[in-house]
């Protein structure tokens, strides 16, 4: 194995699990069991940006990733050979080096610095956007929570005023009906005494 060979296979061995990883937690996103992104429409757009880096091809000798020993399996994941790898650097370095190309310089290099840039900008990126979106929707929602509270707080001052009203309407009710009841009982007794004379 050729130093240049060695570290190319370090770096796409690496490339894979970054790459396995990324896809493992895109799918933990999903289905009714699916983690804080689910349902979030940047999940599909990560997703089809995983899909063009690994479905990358081009027109040269070496064509696809899978001639460098890359293969997309149908559960999302990609598998790495190494010995195909070797076989295509040894038979054709300058293929390789040319698919490969450079993150400027035309390639996989550059298609897969372009997709990155798309979702990691600062600016524009798709992961800051729609940061900045869940972070609107968040301060929304709190604006939301916190008017609710007070239409609670206005609506449990009216209740309790009105209780004391009622207790209060209630009291003199009591007092009016303990005046008339004293006053029933002095006239029943005044009428019995009336009688008995």
């Amino acid at each position: 194995m050729t130093r240049s060979t060695s570290a190319l296979d370090s770096a796409l061995s690496t490339f894979v699990s970054a790459y396995n990883t990324a896809a493992t937690e895109l799918d933990k996103q999903r289905g009714q069991t699916g983690g804080p992104l689910q349902g979030q429409a940047i999940i599909n757009s990560l997703s089809q940006a995983l899909a063009s880096i690994s479905t990358y091809s081009s027109s040269d000798s070496i064509g696809s990733l899978a001639s460098l020993g890359l293969d997309l399996g149908t559960d999302g994941q990609i598998t790495y050979q190494e010995t195909t790898l070797l076989a295509a650097d040894f038979s054709n370095s300058s293929g390789v080096a040319a698919f490969l190309g450079s993150a400027t310089g035309g390639g996989f290099l550059e298609a897969a610095t372009n997709v990155m840039t798309s979702l990691e900008d600062p600016t524009t990126g798709l992961i800051k956007t729609a940061e900045a979106n869940l972070t609107s929707q968040i301060s929304a929602l709190g604006t939301t929570i916190s008017n609710k509270q007070t239409q609670v707080s206005n609506m449990q001052t009216q209740l309790e005023n009105q209780m004391a009203q009622a207790d209060a309407a209630i009291s003199t009710m009591e007092q009016q009906y303990s005046y008339l009841n004293s006053m029933f009982a002095a006239q029943q007794t005044a009428d019995q005494e009336y009688a008995n004379e």
